[in-house]
């Protein structure tokens, strides 16, 4: 990606109003320098332009999702991947194939809903990003990963349950819009897992590069990134990557030893 690119999407994860569809976009260009991703965007707006043809207008929360889930799901067969690869996360291959992880599938919808004016919002749970419909005190939520169904509290707390193995009781306030950046975020997660599922090491670490950049980077990115430039026999970078995460995470890290070996024997491989 073109240093331009990048700070175009650090930039734009910062908004409050920030198109995710255009995020993803630019995650894609990542992936395949190709990929205009203006030209990218307007397949967006062509998918909400289908929806709207048909009659549709932004009013009753409830209305508005059944709308957008028959559209999406039914009509257009958009639904979840039976496993997370590269291409089920990047949104561009979504698009193609239609067949999505919960973070990307999430990222389509809201990005549709806002285009016909319906205040849709990302949602991230523990284990899950779903949709959100402002309707009065609490949003109305939607699972784009079970094709649009709607999840009500007792279906939410139950999910929460399972994806912390009963460590945290759903909570409303779980419910709260989640930024931009924590959905680039988790997207990249996801991207990460899959490359390296994929022993793509090469295509892993620029992704962990993008979370690096992102104003909510976390320490353990430097260690991943020191691992991933050990393998690429990059020890000075590497060496850097893990005395940054030491830094950050200070010496009483369950893993602050193992890390300290890890840029000691780097440090080495230079001489």
């Amino acid at each position: 990606m073109p240093q331009h690119t990048r700070r175009r999407l650090v930039s734009l994860v910062r908004r409050h109003d920030a198109d995710l569809a255009e995020a993803a976009l630019l995650i894609g260009a990542e992936a395949d320098p190709r990929l205009d991703v203006d030209r990218a965007l307007l397949r967006l707006d062509a998918l909400a332009d289908g929806l709207r043809s048909q009659g549709f207008a932004s009013g009753d929360p409830h209305s508005d999702a059944a709308a957008l889930s028959g559209y999406l799901a039914r009509q257009q067969g958009f639904d979840a991947a039976p496993e997370r690869t590269p291409t089920t996360v990047l949104l561009p291959e979504v698009l193609d194939g239609k067949r999505g992880v919960p973070v990307t599938l999430t990222t389509l919808y809201v990005s549709i809903a806002r285009r016909l004016r319906v205040p849709a919002f990302p949602i991230a749970l523990p284990g899950l990003v779903v949709v959100g419909i402002a309707a009065g005190e609490r949003p109305l939520v939607i699972d784009p990963s079970q094709g649009g169904e709607r999840l009500d509290e007792d279906r939410l707390a139950d999910h929460v349950a399972r994806a912390t193995t009963g460590q945290l009781a759903f909570r409303r306030s779980m419910l709260r819009p989640s930024p931009a950046v924590n959905v680039v975020r988790r997207q990249l997660n996801e991207l990460t897992r899959a490359y390296l599922a994929e022993q793509r090491h090469l295509d892993a670490r620029w992704a962990v590069e993008l979370k690096l950049l992102l104003p909510n980077r976390m320490p353990d990115d430097h260690r991943v990134h020191g691992d991933l430039l050990t393998q690429a026999g990059q020890f000075d970078r590497a060496a850097a990557a893990y005395e940054t995460y030491l830094d950050l995470v200070g010496p009483d890290a369950s893993d602050a030893e193992e890390v300290r070996r890890a840029a000691i024997r780097a440090r080495a491989r230079l001489n």
